[in-house]
């Protein structure tokens, strides 16, 4: 297995025989412990989930965690929704979502009923109350989704081809896209809402561009400065900040950006190119006092960088590393702020650990 595949949430190994059908194993031998920064620890058992995670989603009480997998049949590769019980990290239910292609990091709806997830180019609703696939709506080259507070849009950003990413919005009810704003380059990525889901800020070649969601059809208020080039995007919880990951020549730069001035200023660098180019997945804890962002996700000694969002100071006492796996494809920080959820692979099959701090 190539663990450069590792590189990105944009997707983040034994085949296992029906896989489909429920033989995957509820829990995998005991790995390695995993003690990262000295307050750290990480469950003796890791839970199987396929061969290639890439992307997972929490609810909201800490009970469940929702698992987007591949697995390696024969010459092809299906998309698996796995739910977990994280208390006995064991398998409760698994959903098929494509036979083939690539899929992204799950998003829940506000309720906690639904769960969005794209895959195989197609925007997918899982019905949780079942594990049923609801509705599988065509798109082309999507990146990343965002659900409103009240749960009647998703917002999709999609990579241009002969122009212009977009912006697209989908309205719950009717399952249909009902409208979408250029965004002036043709690389987008991440997305973040703000005010209450007003406002979005999404990550493109030519930096952050904030938008204006009230209207029906969303309109692009401006492109935050100075920032050359961005990836992913999330907001702190109490919405005084939003927090970037730069990319191409920005690659290992971290900003912090201003959402009442649509400024940004530079809140880390890892250093150059050589070691900076592998950072994605960033987080912020629920109180909006730390960011996590992962660094060298691809390694076996992929790490869990902390900052201090008070002063944009690195906290590397509080650092999270030696998981005992071969690279991280995923992570979710769970809703107390002290666990985080990491999948990646460990030989031929990717696990899911906790990693409590």
């Amino acid at each position: 297995m190539n663990p450069l595949a590792y590189k990105a949430r944009r997707t983040v190994a034994c085949a296992l025989a029906g896989v489909l059908l429920g033989a995957v194993p509820a829990t995998a031998a005991t790995a390695a412990s995993a003690t990262a920064a000295a307050s750290a620890t990480t469950d003796s058992a890791d839970t199987a989930i396929g061969w290639r995670a890439s992307g997972i989603a929490v609810s909201a009480d800490g009970n469940r965690a929702y698992v987007v997998a591949e697995d390696h049949l024969g010459n092809s590769y299906p998309t698996v929704l796995r739910v977990l019980d994280t208390r006995t990290r064991t398998v409760l239910a698994q959903t098929p979502l494509s036979q083939d292609g690539s899929a992204g990091r799950p998003v829940l709806s506000p309720d906690g009923n639904r769960l969005y997830v794209l895959a195989a180019d197609h925007l997918l609703i899982v019905d949780l109350a079942t594990y049923t696939v609801l509705s599988r709506t065509p798109v082309d080259g999507p990146r990343s989704i965002a659900v409103s507070a009240d749960g009647s849009r998703v917002f999709v950003t999609q990579q241009g081809t002969t122009g212009p990413g977009r912006l697209l919005v989908f309205d719950t009810f009717s399952r249909s896209f009902t409208a979408a704003t250029p965004l002036g380059d043709p690389e987008v990525d991440g997305i973040a809402l703000h005010n209450g889901g007003a406002d979005a800020y999404v990550g493109t070649g030519a930096g952050v561009v904030h938008l204006d969601l009230t209207a029906p059809v969303p309109t692009v208020t401006r492109t935050v400065r100075p920032l050359a080039a961005a990836t992913e995007v999330t907001a702190s919880p109490e919405g005084t900040r939003l927090y970037a990951l730069g990319s191409r020549v920005a690659q290992g730069s971290g900003y912090e950006l201003d959402p009442f001035t649509d400024t940004s200023r530079t809140a880390f660098t890892l250093g150059g190119p050589a070691t900076s180019a592998d950072t994605h997945l960033v987080s912020v804890s629920p109180d909006g006092s730390r960011l996590f962002v992962l660094k060298d996700g691809w390694k076996p000694s992929a790490t869990v960088l902390s900052y201090d969002t008070a002063t944009n100071t690195a906290l590397p006492a509080a650092d999270l590393t030696g998981f005992g796996l071969d690279g991280i494809g995923a992570t979710a920080l769970g809703p107390d702020g002290h666990t985080l959820y990491l999948a990646g692979p460990r030989g031929e099959t990717s696990y899911l650990k906790a990693v409590t701090f």
